[in-house]
C-alpha cells in the first residue's frame, strides 16, 4: 500500500507541474501573438513607426542596434562602398 501511495504521490506531483508548464507556454504564446497585431506605442513620437507593430518595433530596434541596413538603397550603397 505503501508503494502505490508513493506511486500516485508522483504521479499526481508531474500531472501538476505538467499543466503549469502548458498554461506558462499558452500565456507566452498568446504574449507573441499578441505583439504582432498591437501597434506600436513609439508610433506618436517616431514618424518612422507609424504603421508597424509592436513585433515590427522590437525587431526594427534590433536591428538598428545591431547596424543592419533599413532599406534596399542603403544595403546597395553599403555594397557599391565594398566594392570601391
Amino acid at each position: 500500500m505503501r508503494a502505490t501511495f508513493k506511486t500516485g504521490v508522483i504521479l499526481g506531483g508531474l500531472a501538476v507541474v505538467g499543466t503549469i508548464a502548458y498554461q506558462q507556454y499558452q500565456q507566452r504564446k498568446t504574449e507573441a501573438e499578441d505583439l504582432a497585431h498591437r501597434p506600436s506605442v513609439d508610433a506618436k513620437q517616431d514618424p518612422q513607426e507609424v504603421g508597424l507593430t509592436q513585433l515590427d518595433s522590437i525587431q526594427r530596434a534590433d536591428w538598428q542596434a545591431n547596424g543592419f541596413p533599413q532599406t534596399h538603397a542603403e544595403l546597395e550603397r553599403l555594397e557599391q562602398e565594398e566594392d570601391q
